[in-house]
């Protein structure tokens, strides 16, 4: 590439340095002076300040926090008083399961010779969550990989402590209930290559009647294969020594609200999980949401009383909660509450610095089975902050650097990498999803410390957080404060993304048809049609929810551009029907159904409990129940067998379709093809006849 003078080169550098005017193509939803306010004001550096404060470290809790508030709810609850946050309130919430706190847990080779292995006063998460207590000496024996019941063939493991690299739960139920060891050892990881001195948080499942819980440590990968290959060569004894407590169980939940000026009765929510139990404290996962969170609600309110931001319409609440149970009790405590929401925006392990975790930014959207304006609103300002805060070639002219750094003095200067990706449901937005409210995620993956030991402040980035405080902030008071003016804008945004994913959607349909031979074309046609429309229905349903923020006279603006998608699917089904014809020489298929699907058209599958339910990509659908049924062979494998024919990054989706039972299995067959690729209906109607049968699935024929 050609080169810039000297001078040139000088000039342009201080006006990168000094901040120049902003790329006109660089619009938000929200005017560029808001947006420059609402950058200055937020601090990367206080959020990690506030994550540095409420997770430092994994920590044994002391028996106050037990008994009282726990430091993090106390700490957060101080922030939103000092804030001026409206009815800033902690709630108790009782529960049935006790609180399981470990409390010392030390574990020692004594032959062949001593040597103290572990020790849970220097990295907690070498105790399993619910272990028992114990003052053992037994003999450990190696299981392999410890999953399988050949695994433990030939093997005495009663009264022993067994060695394996499964998760400790299946060890546990495999050595302990089923077999009668008496603890487990796991050296499970992630990235045992990379990280082998990684240990994971993990926990066992509680006993019962004369089925003991017994102990679990997790050890790093490095100790686990050091053991191994020590038991090849000679016995090993163990001496376990651990001391666990129970308290009375309850969930606690941070939450205040910055007030609408009561010209609406609508509330958004900023959520993130506070504690993942309370024996976990990850720094990440999710002390960087909560920072994160805490720093919205301080900037806005700093803002609102300033003058440089609107004063929202709508209130707006922030809600610090246990994953995902304490968001359902939350929601059941408040249910007028929790019919003003009209969405919430889920921050869940936000803060970590991208170049050390070969990481993306990543803005997970609804599913498809529950379209809505928040994916294009959200989508906008991450946008806008991962363009602006890349070094663009096409505008060196200008100066080298990022046409509008938002970074923290103490934080990386490293590109925005970030990614707009397709639902992920493993956090508390799929509660709000569950319950009809529009949620999204905000999350960075990979993680490479997540759920282990090394979840901890230094992996954190100052100037990530401050880019995940200012996409919420800008989110959030463009909602709240929307007007019919705002109303239009999202819709524009809705209609105008939305002719990007349509277009996507139609490359994807000519695709099959391109892939397709003579024998399976009719297919390949049936499957593009499907695309088609399930993308336009989708963006149909997204149009139409910017409709909450209209006002009852502006309401039928909205159906004239439904219309163009209704245009769009047509030239586009057009289109599909020309490919056709040129590609295999004839019409396309009328579209008569064959005797299989005659059949899927008639049955409308029901779930058996909620949507979505925490999943994400993978779960759902009863897996986990067959799966521990199939473990001894017979008609329970048979069903395993058949449920496997669905992909797991389907689940999720599958069950959000079949929640009311008002689609036929058909229908979703379509949509699930249309959302993914290609689902083989016979595989479909397998899953669902076998989900029947464990009872997670009503089969209703109509």
């Amino acid at each position: 590439m050609r080169r810039i003078g000297g001078y040139f080169l000088i000039i342009f550098g201080l006006s990168v340095l000094f901040g120049r005017a902003q790329e006109k193509e660089d619009r938000t939803l929200l005017p560029m002076e808001m947006v420059r306010a609402i950058v200055d004001e937020a601090s990367g550096e206080t959020a990690w300040n506030t994550l540095k404060e409420i997770a430092p470290y994994p920590r044994d809790r002391k028996e106050a926090e037990y008994k009282g508030h726990f430091f993090e709810s106390d700490f957060i609850a101080a922030r939103l008083k000092e804030y001026r946050l409206k009815n800033v309130t902690i709630d108790e919430i009782p529960q049935q399961t006790p609180t399981w706190d470990g409390e010392m847990a030390e574990l020692w080779m004594i032959s062949p010779e001593r040597q103290k292995l572990v020790d849970y006063k220097d990295i907690p998460t070498i105790l399993c969550t619910n272990s028992e207590s114990a003052d053992v000496t037994a003999e450990l024996v190696d299981v392999g990989i410890g999953s399988r019941p050949e695994d433990y063939q030939n093997k005495d493991i009663k009264g022993k402590i067994v060695l394996g690299s499964s998760n400790p739960a299946v060890l546990q139920r495999l050595g302990v209930w089923e077999r009668g060891a008496i603890g487990v050892i796991s050296y499970s990881s992630f990235r045992p290559e990379m990280y082998p001195e990684q240990i994971l948080w993990e926990g066992i499942g509680r006993g019962s009647g004369e089925r003991k819980t017994g102990f679990g440590f997790k050890v790093s990968a490095q100790m686990g294969r050091m053991l191994v290959n020590r038991l090849q060569r000679e016995k090993i004894t163990l001496h376990a020594k651990i001391r666990t407590r129970d308290y009375p169980g309850e969930l606690e939940i941070v939450h205040a609200y910055i007030p609408g000026d009561g010209s609406s009765n609508q509330a958004l929510v900023v959520s993130a999980h506070l504690f993942e139990g309370y024996a976990k404290q990850g720094a990440n996962d999710d002390g960087s949401g909560s920072a994160a969170i805490l720093e919205v609600a301080r900037a806005l309110t700093t803002l609102i009383a300033a003058g440089k931001v609107p004063a929202p319409k709508r209130d707006i609440y922030f809600v610090w909660v246990p994953e995902i149970s304490g968001t359902r009790a939350f929601l059941q405590k408040y249910p007028d509450l929790k019919k003003r929401f009209i969405a919430d925006i889920n921050q869940d392990m936000v803060g970590e610095s991208l170049k050390l975790n070969n990481s993306f930014f990543v803005l997970h959207r609804t599913p498809d089975s529950f379209p809505s304006f928040l994916n294009d609103v959200m989508t906008n300002f991450v946008q806008f902050v991962g363009e602006t805060n890349r070094e663009r070639v096409r505008y060196r002219a200008n100066g080298y650097g990022y046409s509008y750094p938002i970074v923290a003095p103490n934080g990386t200067r490293d590109p925005f990498y970030y990614k707009i990706d397709k639902h992920y449901g493993a956090s508390d937005h799929a509660v709000y999803l569950a319950e009809g409210i529009p949620a999204i995620i905000m999350n960075c993956w990979p993680d490479m410390f997540y759920h282990s030991s090394m979840d901890t402040p230094d992996k954190a980035d100052s100037t990530q957080l401050k880019r995940a405080v200012v996409i919420a902030s800008a989110a959030a008071i463009a909602i709240a404060s929307a007007d019919d003016r705002m109303a239009f804008k999202i819709a524009g945004e809705v209609l105008g993304r939305g002719e990007e994913r349509s277009g996507e959607g139609l490359t994807k349909a000519l695709g099959y048809l391109e892939d397709a031979t003579e024998q399976s074309a009719v297919q390949a046609y049936k499957d593009a049609v499907a695309t088609l429309k399930h993308c336009n229905d989708v963006e149909r349903g997204a149009l139409r929810s910017s409709g909450v923020f209209f006002s009852s006279a502006s309401q039928k603006a909205l159906e004239p551009l439904v219309a163009t998608i209704d245009m769009r699917e047509k030239n586009q089904l057009s289109a599909l029907d020309r490919f056709y014809r040129s590609r295999f020489g004839s019409a396309p298929p009328l579209g008569e159904l064959t005797p299989e699907e005659k059949e899927a058209a008639q049955i409308f599958p029901k779930a058996r409990g909620g949507a979505f339910g925490g999943f994400g990509g993978g779960g759902g659908g009863g897996g986990g129940q067959s799966q521990r049924q199939a473990q001894s062979g017979g008609p329970a494998a048979e069903q395993m067998q058949a449920m496997r024919r669905v992909p797991q990054h389907m689940s999720a989706e599958l069950r959000a379709f079949m929640t009311k039972g008002d689609r036929s299995a058909l229908q979703i067959r379509d949509a699930l093809t249309g959302e993914f690729e290609p689902l083989s209906l016979s595989d479909l109607l397998a899953y669902l006849k076998a989900s029947e049968k464990i009872g997670a699935v009503e089969l209703v024929k109509k």
